[in-house]
């Protein structure tokens, strides 16, 4: 899940670097609003925990699908048909990937 924010004065995202699952995680990781600095104007905004979005990461999704293919070739060839059923596999990432977006973005931190 890649957390970002919108800035104000260029009008593009910025990338939070955290490892935080839910926006309470954030909260205790950074606190209830903390700077961040654009990447692409230089100015440094102070945003809400809140502010805050989620979004799938689109690479650990493209790494399921390689180990979905890769399982797949490889158990077709010592198993043969029921092989085909680890396409499974990039579902299950993608689905992982959305329920953490949504449930990030789906809670909101109380304001002060």
């Amino acid at each position: 899940m890649i957390l970002y924010t919108y800035c104000k004065s260029c009008k593009k995202n910025i990338t939070i670097k955290s490892n935080a699952s839910t926006r309470p995680d954030l909260q205790m990781e950074k606190g209830d609003e903390f700077n961040v600095n654009c990447g692409n104007c230089g100015k440094i905004e102070k945003k809400h925990v809140n502010d805050i979005k989620a979004e799938p990461n689109n690479i650990i999704l493209l790494i399921g699908v390689g180990i979905g293919v890769l399982a797949t070739i490889i158990l077709w060839l010592f198993f043969g048909a029921i092989g085909t059923i680890s396409i499974v596999m990039p579902i299950i990432f993608w689905q992982q990937q959305m329920n953490a977006t949504k449930s990030f973005n789906g809670y909101m931190i109380r304001r002060k």
